[in-house]
Protein backbone atom coordinates (compact mmCIF):
# COMPACT_ATOMS: atom_id res chain seq x y z
CA UNK A 1 0.00 0.00 0.00
CA UNK A 2 1.29 3.42 -0.88
CA UNK A 3 2.63 5.30 2.14
CA UNK A 4 1.04 8.42 0.71
CA UNK A 5 -2.20 7.18 2.20
CA UNK A 6 -0.92 8.02 5.66
CA UNK A 7 -0.11 11.56 6.74
CA UNK A 8 1.94 12.02 9.89
CA UNK A 9 1.43 15.76 9.94
CA UNK A 10 -2.31 15.58 10.59
CA UNK A 11 -4.36 13.26 12.82
CA UNK A 12 -4.95 10.07 10.86
CA UNK A 13 -8.25 9.40 12.62
CA UNK A 14 -9.79 12.42 10.93
CA UNK A 15 -9.50 12.44 7.13
CA UNK A 16 -9.35 15.90 5.62
CA UNK A 17 -12.80 15.39 4.08
CA UNK A 18 -14.21 15.37 7.59
CA UNK A 19 -12.68 18.73 8.35
CA UNK A 20 -13.86 20.56 5.23
CA UNK A 21 -15.07 24.03 6.13
CA UNK A 22 -17.06 26.74 4.46
CA UNK A 23 -13.95 28.84 4.01
CA UNK A 24 -12.71 26.66 1.16
CA UNK A 25 -10.82 27.94 -1.83
CA UNK A 26 -12.27 31.43 -1.51
CA UNK A 27 -10.42 31.89 1.77
CA UNK A 28 -7.21 30.56 0.30
CA UNK A 29 -7.55 32.83 -2.67
CA UNK A 30 -8.14 35.81 -0.40
CA UNK A 31 -4.98 35.15 1.56
CA UNK A 32 -2.95 34.40 -1.55
CA UNK A 33 -4.24 37.60 -3.06
CA UNK A 34 -2.59 39.58 -0.31
CA UNK A 35 0.68 39.18 -2.12
CA UNK A 36 0.07 38.59 -5.81
CA UNK A 37 3.38 37.68 -7.40
CA UNK A 38 4.27 37.61 -11.09
CA UNK A 39 5.74 34.50 -12.69
CA UNK A 40 9.12 34.70 -14.44
CA UNK A 41 11.59 32.00 -15.54
CA UNK A 42 14.00 32.39 -12.61
CA UNK A 43 15.26 29.24 -10.90
CA UNK A 44 16.62 28.16 -7.57
CA UNK A 45 18.99 25.27 -6.90
CA UNK A 46 17.46 21.83 -7.25
CA UNK A 47 14.50 23.26 -9.17
CA UNK A 48 13.91 21.83 -12.61
CA UNK A 49 14.37 24.30 -15.48
CA UNK A 50 11.01 23.09 -16.71
CA UNK A 51 9.30 25.00 -13.91
CA UNK A 52 9.17 28.75 -13.49
CA UNK A 53 9.19 30.17 -9.99
CA UNK A 54 7.77 33.30 -8.48
CA UNK A 55 9.69 36.51 -8.65
CA UNK A 56 8.59 39.73 -7.07
CA UNK A 57 9.73 43.26 -6.34
CA UNK A 58 12.17 43.69 -3.51
CA UNK A 59 10.99 44.65 -0.04
CA UNK A 60 12.82 47.28 1.99
CA UNK A 61 13.28 46.60 5.68
CA UNK A 62 11.36 49.78 6.56
CA UNK A 63 8.31 48.39 4.73
CA UNK A 64 8.39 44.98 6.41
CA UNK A 65 5.94 45.85 9.18
CA UNK A 66 3.33 47.07 6.72
CA UNK A 67 3.83 44.01 4.52
CA UNK A 68 3.19 41.66 7.45
CA UNK A 69 0.25 43.75 8.66
CA UNK A 70 -1.62 43.13 5.39
CA UNK A 71 -1.60 39.43 6.32
CA UNK A 72 -2.21 39.34 10.06
CA UNK A 73 -4.75 42.21 10.01
CA UNK A 74 -6.84 40.54 7.33
CA UNK A 75 -10.52 40.28 8.43
CA UNK A 76 -10.33 36.48 8.47
CA UNK A 77 -7.91 36.72 11.39
CA UNK A 78 -9.50 39.52 13.37
CA UNK A 79 -10.20 37.16 16.30
CA UNK A 80 -6.98 35.17 15.98
CA UNK A 81 -3.77 35.75 17.91
CA UNK A 82 -0.40 36.09 16.19
CA UNK A 83 3.05 35.62 17.70
CA UNK A 84 5.94 36.52 15.39
CA UNK A 85 9.65 37.04 15.95
CA UNK A 86 12.08 37.75 13.11
CA UNK A 87 15.79 38.33 13.63
CA UNK A 88 18.90 38.40 11.51
CA UNK A 89 21.08 35.36 12.06
CA UNK A 90 23.93 36.17 14.40
CA UNK A 91 27.42 34.70 14.40
CA UNK A 92 30.59 34.82 16.48
CA UNK A 93 31.22 38.47 15.61
CA UNK A 94 27.79 39.91 14.83
CA UNK A 95 24.87 40.02 17.26
CA UNK A 96 21.37 39.24 15.96
CA UNK A 97 19.14 42.18 15.15
CA UNK A 98 15.35 42.16 15.65
CA UNK A 99 13.54 43.04 12.42
CA UNK A 100 9.98 42.41 13.58
CA UNK A 101 8.17 41.42 16.76
CA UNK A 102 4.48 40.76 17.32
CA UNK A 103 3.90 39.45 20.87
CA UNK A 104 7.12 37.53 20.44
CA UNK A 105 7.68 37.29 24.19
CA UNK A 106 4.18 35.95 24.93
CA UNK A 107 3.40 32.28 25.47
CA UNK A 108 1.62 30.26 22.78
CA UNK A 109 0.66 26.62 22.32
CA UNK A 110 3.30 25.77 19.71
CA UNK A 111 2.17 22.30 18.48
CA UNK A 112 4.99 20.31 16.86
CA UNK A 113 7.46 23.19 17.02
CA UNK A 114 8.16 21.72 20.48
CA UNK A 115 10.22 19.08 18.68
CA UNK A 116 12.85 21.76 18.04
CA UNK A 117 13.47 21.96 21.79
CA UNK A 118 13.43 18.19 22.32
CA UNK A 119 15.84 17.41 19.51
CA UNK A 120 18.24 20.20 20.43
CA UNK A 121 18.46 18.88 23.99
CA UNK A 122 18.90 15.28 22.79
CA UNK A 123 21.64 16.26 20.35
CA UNK A 124 23.50 18.28 22.98
CA UNK A 125 23.28 15.68 25.77
CA UNK A 126 23.45 12.38 23.88
CA UNK A 127 25.62 13.31 20.90
CA UNK A 128 25.13 12.73 17.18
CA UNK A 129 26.45 9.14 17.28
CA UNK A 130 24.21 7.93 20.12
CA UNK A 131 22.51 4.61 19.30
CA UNK A 132 19.90 2.53 21.10
CA UNK A 133 20.50 -1.20 21.56
CA UNK A 134 17.76 -3.84 21.51
CA UNK A 135 18.85 -7.23 22.85
CA UNK A 136 17.76 -10.84 23.15
CA UNK A 137 19.05 -12.75 26.18
CA UNK A 138 19.08 -16.51 26.71
CA UNK A 139 18.15 -17.67 30.20
CA UNK A 140 19.13 -21.32 29.87
CA UNK A 141 22.37 -23.14 28.98
CA UNK A 142 20.80 -25.95 26.95
CA UNK A 143 20.33 -25.31 23.20
CA UNK A 144 17.36 -27.71 23.17
CA UNK A 145 15.42 -25.73 25.80
CA UNK A 146 16.24 -22.06 25.79
CA UNK A 147 14.15 -19.31 27.31
CA UNK A 148 14.56 -15.98 25.54
CA UNK A 149 14.07 -12.47 26.86
CA UNK A 150 13.64 -9.52 24.50
CA UNK A 151 14.90 -6.29 26.09
CA UNK A 152 13.74 -3.02 24.58
CA UNK A 153 15.45 0.26 25.40
CA UNK A 154 13.20 2.73 23.67
CA UNK A 155 14.36 2.54 20.04
CA UNK A 156 11.57 4.28 18.07
CA UNK A 157 12.92 2.97 14.75
CA UNK A 158 12.65 -0.77 15.59
CA UNK A 159 10.88 -2.61 12.77
CA UNK A 160 9.93 -6.08 11.54
CA UNK A 161 13.25 -6.18 9.68
CA UNK A 162 15.09 -5.71 12.98
CA UNK A 163 13.13 -8.58 14.55
CA UNK A 164 14.03 -10.75 11.56
CA UNK A 165 17.69 -9.91 12.15
CA UNK A 166 17.39 -10.77 15.85
CA UNK A 167 15.77 -14.10 14.96
CA UNK A 168 18.53 -14.83 12.44
CA UNK A 169 21.20 -14.20 15.07
CA UNK A 170 19.38 -16.50 17.52
CA UNK A 171 19.31 -19.24 14.91
CA UNK A 172 22.97 -18.71 14.07
CA UNK A 173 23.86 -19.37 17.70
CA UNK A 174 22.62 -22.94 17.29
CA UNK A 175 19.45 -22.52 19.36
CA UNK A 176 17.02 -25.18 18.18
CA UNK A 177 14.10 -24.89 20.58
CA UNK A 178 12.68 -21.93 22.51
CA UNK A 179 10.60 -22.76 25.56
CA UNK A 180 9.48 -19.23 26.40
CA UNK A 181 9.75 -15.63 25.29
CA UNK A 182 9.61 -12.86 27.82
CA UNK A 183 9.39 -9.15 27.02
CA UNK A 184 11.41 -6.90 29.29
CA UNK A 185 9.63 -3.59 28.89
CA UNK A 186 11.00 -1.90 32.01
CA UNK A 187 13.58 0.51 30.60
CA UNK A 188 10.87 3.17 30.43
CA UNK A 189 9.11 2.22 33.63
CA UNK A 190 5.98 4.37 33.41
CA UNK A 191 4.18 7.16 31.56
CA UNK A 192 3.70 5.28 28.31
CA UNK A 193 0.66 7.50 27.72
CA UNK A 194 1.00 11.21 28.38
CA UNK A 195 -1.77 12.24 30.80
CA UNK A 196 -2.15 15.64 29.09
CA UNK A 197 -2.98 14.25 25.65
CA UNK A 198 -6.56 14.30 24.35
CA UNK A 199 -8.35 10.96 24.26
CA UNK A 200 -8.63 11.09 20.47
CA UNK A 201 -4.87 11.47 20.19
CA UNK A 202 -4.24 8.46 22.43
CA UNK A 203 -6.32 6.25 20.14
CA UNK A 204 -4.55 7.40 16.99
CA UNK A 205 -1.32 6.07 15.57
CA UNK A 206 0.29 9.49 15.92
CA UNK A 207 -0.42 9.28 19.69
CA UNK A 208 0.89 5.73 20.23
CA UNK A 209 2.18 4.74 23.69
CA UNK A 210 5.87 5.26 24.35
CA UNK A 211 7.21 1.99 25.73
CA UNK A 212 10.60 0.35 26.14
CA UNK A 213 9.83 -1.92 23.21
CA UNK A 214 8.57 0.25 20.34
CA UNK A 215 7.90 -1.87 17.27
CA UNK A 216 6.64 -0.40 14.00
CA UNK A 217 6.05 2.87 15.85
CA UNK A 218 3.51 1.07 18.08
CA UNK A 219 0.83 1.65 15.48
CA UNK A 220 -1.32 -0.44 13.16
CA UNK A 221 -2.65 0.75 9.82
CA UNK A 222 -5.90 0.00 8.08
CA UNK A 223 -7.29 1.17 4.76
CA UNK A 224 -11.00 1.68 4.03
CA UNK A 225 -12.27 0.92 0.51
CA UNK A 226 -15.80 1.43 -0.80
CA UNK A 227 -17.80 -1.79 -0.97
CA UNK A 228 -21.09 -2.35 -2.76
CA UNK A 229 -23.76 0.31 -2.40
CA UNK A 230 -25.60 -0.28 0.85
CA UNK A 231 -22.90 -2.59 2.18
CA UNK A 232 -20.23 -1.79 4.79
CA UNK A 233 -16.94 -0.27 3.74
CA UNK A 234 -14.24 -2.91 3.18
CA UNK A 235 -11.25 -2.78 5.54
CA UNK A 236 -7.77 -3.98 4.67
CA UNK A 237 -5.04 -4.40 7.31
CA UNK A 238 -1.53 -3.60 6.20
CA UNK A 239 -0.40 -6.32 8.62
CA UNK A 240 -2.84 -9.17 7.86
CA UNK A 241 -1.66 -11.18 10.87
CA UNK A 242 -3.05 -8.55 13.22
CA UNK A 243 -6.53 -8.85 11.74
CA UNK A 244 -7.04 -12.08 13.67
CA UNK A 245 -6.19 -10.34 16.95
CA UNK A 246 -8.89 -7.68 16.68
CA UNK A 247 -12.65 -7.59 16.90
CA UNK A 248 -14.00 -5.10 14.35
CA UNK A 249 -17.20 -3.15 14.89
CA UNK A 250 -17.89 -1.88 11.37
CA UNK A 251 -20.78 0.58 11.30
CA UNK A 252 -20.08 2.07 7.89
CA UNK A 253 -21.99 2.08 4.62
CA UNK A 254 -21.05 2.47 0.98
CA UNK A 255 -23.07 5.16 -0.83
CA UNK A 256 -23.51 6.04 -4.52
CA UNK A 257 -20.80 7.98 -6.31
CA UNK A 258 -22.82 11.19 -5.97
CA UNK A 259 -22.67 10.96 -2.17
CA UNK A 260 -20.09 12.44 0.17
CA UNK A 261 -18.23 10.48 2.76
CA UNK A 262 -15.75 10.14 5.54
CA UNK A 263 -14.55 7.34 7.77
CA UNK A 264 -13.61 7.52 11.43
CA UNK A 265 -11.47 4.78 12.95
CA UNK A 266 -10.87 4.37 16.69
CA UNK A 267 -10.22 1.66 19.23
CA UNK A 268 -11.25 0.53 22.68
CA UNK A 269 -8.89 1.72 25.41
CA UNK A 270 -8.48 -1.64 27.16
CA UNK A 271 -9.27 -4.32 24.59
CA UNK A 272 -8.39 -5.02 20.93
CA UNK A 273 -11.67 -3.74 19.53
CA UNK A 274 -11.65 -1.55 16.42
CA UNK A 275 -14.54 0.85 15.77
CA UNK A 276 -15.22 2.15 12.27
CA UNK A 277 -17.93 4.69 11.49
CA UNK A 278 -18.96 6.75 8.47
CA UNK A 279 -19.48 6.18 4.78
CA UNK A 280 -17.51 6.01 1.51
CA UNK A 281 -18.80 6.75 -1.94
CA UNK A 282 -18.38 4.38 -4.85
CA UNK A 283 -15.25 5.40 -6.73
CA UNK A 284 -13.79 7.30 -3.78
CA UNK A 285 -10.07 6.77 -3.17
CA UNK A 286 -8.94 4.51 -0.33
CA UNK A 287 -8.79 6.17 3.08
CA UNK A 288 -5.85 5.24 5.31
CA UNK A 289 -5.96 5.45 9.09
CA UNK A 290 -3.69 4.32 11.88
CA UNK A 291 -4.44 3.30 15.46
CA UNK A 292 -2.18 2.97 18.45
CA UNK A 293 -1.39 -0.51 19.77
CA UNK A 294 -2.94 -1.02 23.22
CA UNK A 295 -0.43 -3.70 24.31
CA UNK A 296 2.96 -3.14 22.64
CA UNK A 297 4.74 -5.81 24.69
CA UNK A 298 2.35 -8.56 23.63
CA UNK A 299 2.48 -7.29 20.05
CA UNK A 300 6.29 -7.51 20.11
CA UNK A 301 6.16 -11.00 21.57
CA UNK A 302 3.85 -12.23 18.80
CA UNK A 303 6.07 -10.66 16.18
CA UNK A 304 9.27 -12.20 17.57
CA UNK A 305 7.62 -15.64 17.79
CA UNK A 306 6.66 -15.39 14.13
CA UNK A 307 10.17 -14.24 13.14
CA UNK A 308 11.79 -17.13 15.01
CA UNK A 309 9.43 -19.65 13.41
CA UNK A 310 10.41 -18.35 9.98
CA UNK A 311 14.06 -19.10 10.79
CA UNK A 312 13.18 -22.72 11.59
CA UNK A 313 13.48 -22.45 15.38
CA UNK A 314 11.02 -24.73 17.18
CA UNK A 315 8.73 -22.74 19.48
CA UNK A 316 7.05 -23.86 22.68
CA UNK A 317 5.73 -20.49 23.89
CA UNK A 318 4.88 -19.85 27.52
CA UNK A 319 3.23 -16.90 29.20
CA UNK A 320 5.17 -13.65 28.93
CA UNK A 321 6.49 -11.97 32.06
CA UNK A 322 8.44 -8.85 32.85
CA UNK A 323 11.93 -9.08 34.33
CA UNK A 324 14.33 -6.36 35.49
CA UNK A 325 16.65 -4.92 32.84
CA UNK A 326 20.23 -6.12 32.58
CA UNK A 327 23.40 -4.39 31.51
CA UNK A 328 24.09 -4.35 27.79
CA UNK A 329 27.18 -6.34 26.83
CA UNK A 330 28.87 -7.59 23.70
CA UNK A 331 27.66 -10.76 22.04
CA UNK A 332 28.99 -13.59 24.16
CA UNK A 333 30.35 -17.10 23.61
CA UNK A 334 28.81 -19.88 21.48
CA UNK A 335 25.52 -21.36 22.67
CA UNK A 336 27.11 -24.60 23.83
CA UNK A 337 28.61 -22.71 26.77
CA UNK A 338 25.84 -20.20 27.41
CA UNK A 339 25.52 -18.77 30.88
CA UNK A 340 22.26 -17.45 32.25
CA UNK A 341 21.36 -13.97 30.94
CA UNK A 342 23.76 -14.13 27.99
CA UNK A 343 23.07 -11.76 25.14
CA UNK A 344 22.60 -13.90 22.04
CA UNK A 345 21.33 -11.26 19.61
CA UNK A 346 21.32 -7.48 19.32
CA UNK A 347 20.49 -4.70 16.89
CA UNK A 348 21.36 -1.03 17.06
CA UNK A 349 19.23 1.92 16.03
CA UNK A 350 20.51 4.36 13.44
CA UNK A 351 22.62 7.12 15.01
CA UNK A 352 20.83 10.00 16.67
CA UNK A 353 21.71 12.21 13.70
CA UNK A 354 19.34 10.07 11.59
CA UNK A 355 16.67 9.73 14.26
CA UNK A 356 16.49 13.52 14.38
CA UNK A 357 15.55 13.61 10.70
CA UNK A 358 12.52 11.42 11.30
CA UNK A 359 11.63 13.53 14.33
CA UNK A 360 11.86 16.98 12.75
CA UNK A 361 11.48 16.53 8.99
CA UNK A 362 8.63 14.04 9.20
CA UNK A 363 7.31 15.18 12.60
CA UNK A 364 7.23 11.67 14.09
CA UNK A 365 5.67 12.06 17.53
CA UNK A 366 6.85 8.75 18.94
CA UNK A 367 10.43 9.55 17.95
CA UNK A 368 10.25 12.84 19.85
CA UNK A 369 8.69 11.20 22.90
CA UNK A 370 11.25 8.40 22.93
CA UNK A 371 14.14 10.88 22.64
CA UNK A 372 12.67 12.98 25.46
CA UNK A 373 12.75 9.93 27.72
CA UNK A 374 16.25 8.96 26.57
CA UNK A 375 17.51 12.37 27.67
CA UNK A 376 15.99 11.67 31.09
CA UNK A 377 17.15 8.08 31.64
CA UNK A 378 20.52 7.62 29.92
CA UNK A 379 23.26 7.46 32.52
CA UNK A 380 20.79 7.70 35.40
CA UNK A 381 20.93 5.02 38.10
CA UNK A 382 18.62 3.79 39.45
CA UNK A 383 16.24 4.39 36.54
CA UNK A 384 13.75 7.20 37.24
CA UNK A 385 10.24 6.20 38.21
CA UNK A 386 8.83 8.61 35.62
CA UNK A 387 10.90 8.74 32.41
CA UNK A 388 8.54 11.42 31.10
CA UNK A 389 9.09 13.78 34.03
CA UNK A 390 12.81 12.98 34.12
CA UNK A 391 13.02 13.84 30.44
CA UNK A 392 11.17 17.14 30.85
CA UNK A 393 13.48 18.15 33.70
CA UNK A 394 16.59 17.11 31.76
CA UNK A 395 15.52 18.99 28.62
CA UNK A 396 15.05 22.16 30.62
CA UNK A 397 18.49 21.68 32.23
CA UNK A 398 20.15 21.23 28.85
CA UNK A 399 18.40 24.20 27.30
CA UNK A 400 19.33 26.37 30.29
CA UNK A 401 22.96 25.38 29.79
CA UNK A 402 22.59 26.56 26.17
CA UNK A 403 21.35 29.93 27.37
CA UNK A 404 17.56 29.63 27.07
CA UNK A 405 15.55 31.30 29.82
CA UNK A 406 13.48 28.53 31.52
CA UNK A 407 10.80 31.06 32.50
CA UNK A 408 9.97 31.69 28.84
CA UNK A 409 8.46 28.26 28.18
CA UNK A 410 6.77 25.29 29.86
CA UNK A 411 6.72 21.76 28.46
CA UNK A 412 4.36 18.85 29.08
CA UNK A 413 5.63 16.54 26.34
CA UNK A 414 8.37 16.23 23.74
CA UNK A 415 6.27 16.06 20.58
CA UNK A 416 3.83 18.97 20.84
CA UNK A 417 0.52 17.11 21.11
CA UNK A 418 -0.16 18.51 24.57
CA UNK A 419 -2.05 21.76 24.85
CA UNK A 420 -0.26 22.37 28.12
CA UNK A 421 2.94 23.20 26.22
CA UNK A 422 3.59 26.94 26.25
CA UNK A 423 6.48 28.53 24.34
CA UNK A 424 7.13 32.04 23.07
CA UNK A 425 8.24 32.72 19.48
CA UNK A 426 11.23 34.51 21.01
CA UNK A 427 12.30 31.25 22.67
CA UNK A 428 12.25 29.39 19.36
CA UNK A 429 14.32 32.15 17.75
CA UNK A 430 16.77 32.11 20.66
CA UNK A 431 17.10 28.34 20.34
CA UNK A 432 17.71 28.49 16.59
CA UNK A 433 20.31 31.20 17.09
CA UNK A 434 22.14 29.09 19.69
CA UNK A 435 21.96 25.92 17.60
CA UNK A 436 23.37 27.75 14.57
CA UNK A 437 26.63 28.07 16.55
CA UNK A 438 26.47 24.65 18.24
CA UNK A 439 29.25 22.11 17.48
CA UNK A 440 26.53 19.96 15.87
CA UNK A 441 24.89 22.87 14.04
CA UNK A 442 25.08 21.17 10.64
CA UNK A 443 23.41 18.01 11.96
CA UNK A 444 20.64 20.01 13.60
CA UNK A 445 19.96 22.00 10.43
CA UNK A 446 20.00 18.82 8.36
CA UNK A 447 17.21 17.42 10.53
CA UNK A 448 14.84 20.22 9.51
CA UNK A 449 12.37 20.10 6.63
CA UNK A 450 13.41 21.97 3.49
CA UNK A 451 10.89 24.23 1.81
CA UNK A 452 9.37 22.64 -1.28
CA UNK A 453 11.67 19.63 -1.10
CA UNK A 454 11.45 17.46 2.00
CA UNK A 455 9.46 16.41 5.05
CA UNK A 456 6.39 18.32 6.11
CA UNK A 457 7.48 21.26 3.91
CA UNK A 458 7.80 19.25 0.72
CA UNK A 459 4.45 20.55 -0.61
CA UNK A 460 4.87 24.12 0.61
CA UNK A 461 6.72 26.97 -1.15
CA UNK A 462 7.16 24.95 -4.34
CA UNK A 463 8.27 27.05 -7.31
CA UNK A 464 8.73 30.16 -5.18
CA UNK A 465 11.91 32.00 -4.15
CA UNK A 466 11.57 30.29 -0.76
CA UNK A 467 12.05 26.79 -2.19
CA UNK A 468 15.34 25.37 -0.95
CA UNK A 469 15.99 28.55 1.07
CA UNK A 470 14.00 27.79 4.23
CA UNK A 471 14.80 25.05 6.75
CA UNK A 472 12.31 24.65 9.54
CA UNK A 473 9.73 22.85 11.60
CA UNK A 474 5.99 22.92 11.05
CA UNK A 475 3.27 22.48 13.64
CA UNK A 476 -0.48 22.21 13.74
CA UNK A 477 -3.36 21.53 16.12
CA UNK A 478 -7.00 22.54 15.90
CA UNK A 479 -6.97 26.34 15.69
CA UNK A 480 -3.16 26.52 15.78
CA UNK A 481 -0.41 26.59 13.15
CA UNK A 482 3.28 27.29 13.65
CA UNK A 483 6.46 27.52 11.62
CA UNK A 484 9.98 28.21 12.88
CA UNK A 485 13.31 28.00 11.11
CA UNK A 486 16.09 29.54 9.07
CA UNK A 487 15.43 31.62 5.94
CA UNK A 488 18.12 32.70 3.46
CA UNK A 489 16.62 35.43 1.23
CA UNK A 490 18.27 35.75 -2.18
CA UNK A 491 19.31 39.38 -1.61
CA UNK A 492 19.43 39.77 2.15
CA UNK A 493 21.21 38.47 5.22
CA UNK A 494 20.01 35.10 6.62
CA UNK A 495 17.07 35.29 9.02
CA UNK A 496 15.68 33.32 11.96
CA UNK A 497 11.88 33.18 11.98
CA UNK A 498 9.16 31.94 14.32
CA UNK A 499 5.48 32.42 13.49
CA UNK A 500 2.56 31.05 15.54
CA UNK A 501 -1.13 31.69 14.96
CA UNK A 502 -3.64 30.50 17.55
CA UNK A 503 -7.30 30.93 18.46
CA UNK A 504 -8.19 30.85 14.79
CA UNK A 505 -11.47 29.58 13.39
CA UNK A 506 -9.97 29.26 9.93
CA UNK A 507 -9.00 25.95 8.35
CA UNK A 508 -5.47 24.63 8.72
CA UNK A 509 -4.78 25.23 5.04
CA UNK A 510 -5.87 28.87 5.35
CA UNK A 511 -3.64 29.42 8.39
CA UNK A 512 -0.68 27.80 6.64
CA UNK A 513 -1.26 29.91 3.53
CA UNK A 514 -1.13 33.07 5.64
CA UNK A 515 2.10 32.00 7.33
CA UNK A 516 3.61 31.12 3.97
CA UNK A 517 2.67 34.51 2.60
CA UNK A 518 4.64 36.16 5.42
CA UNK A 519 7.67 33.97 4.70
CA UNK A 520 7.47 34.76 0.99
CA UNK A 521 7.42 38.45 1.89
CA UNK A 522 10.54 37.96 3.99
CA UNK A 523 12.25 36.33 1.03
CA UNK A 524 11.75 39.62 -0.88
CA UNK A 525 13.91 41.60 1.57
CA UNK A 526 16.80 43.51 0.07
CA UNK A 527 19.12 46.31 1.20
CA UNK A 528 17.64 49.75 0.73
CA UNK A 529 19.21 53.15 1.26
Amino acid sequence: MSPALFSRNVPCLKPMTQWATSFGMASLAAIAGLGSLSIVPTHLRRVSNAHAIEASPGLCERDLSDAIATVIDHPQFQRARWGIRIETLGDATTAPRVLYDQEGDRLFIPASNVKLLTTAAALDRLGANFRIRTSVYADNATPDAVGLRLVGRGDPSLSDDDLAELARQVGDRGIRRVTSIEIDDSYFQADSVNPTWDWEDVQAGYGAPVTSLILNRNELRVVAYPGQVGQPVRLEWLDPVEETEWQVVNQTVTVPASGSGFTWVGRDFSRPILYVYGQRAIGAPPDGSSISIPDPANYGRRKLLAALERTGVNIAPEAASTLPPHDVGQLATPVTSLAKNTEVAAVLSPPLSELLIETNQNSENIYAEALLRQVGVVGVSPPPESPLQAGLVAVKEVLASLGLDPTHYALADGAGLSRQNLVSPETFVDLLQVMSRHPNAAIYRRSLAEAGLSGTLRNRFRNTPVQGRFLGKTGGLTGISSLSGYLTPPHYTPLVVSIIISHSNQSGSTRRQAIDTIVRRLAQLQPCS
